[in-house]
């Protein structure tokens, strides 16, 4: 399944991405898994904190991420 990825503040400056496609062989996977894989692939975000929304919906880590859905890596956002 491919899936599109998608970093914002801090996480595109890691990754030096705004968005990428992202191939996995399973046809899903939970957000756990697709957290670990990310993490594997760039290390630096082990170390930061960020929310992960599947389809413009905040999720858990137990949420299924099907082909085509759009996961979105977001760093915590200040308020005022």
């Amino acid at each position: 399944m491919t899936i599109t990825l998608k970093y914002f503040g801090l996480l595109a400056d890691i990754t030096q991405l705004k968005e990428e496609q992202f191939t996995v062989e399973q046809e899903t996977i939970s957000v756990s898994t697709l957290k670990s894989k990310i993490e594997t692939q760039y290390q630096t975000m082990q170390n930061t904190t960020y929310t992960i929304a599947v389809n413009q919906a905040m999720s858990g880590l137990q949420t299924t991420v099907k082909d085509q859905d759009v996961i979105a890596f977001l760093p915590p956002f200040a308020g005022g």
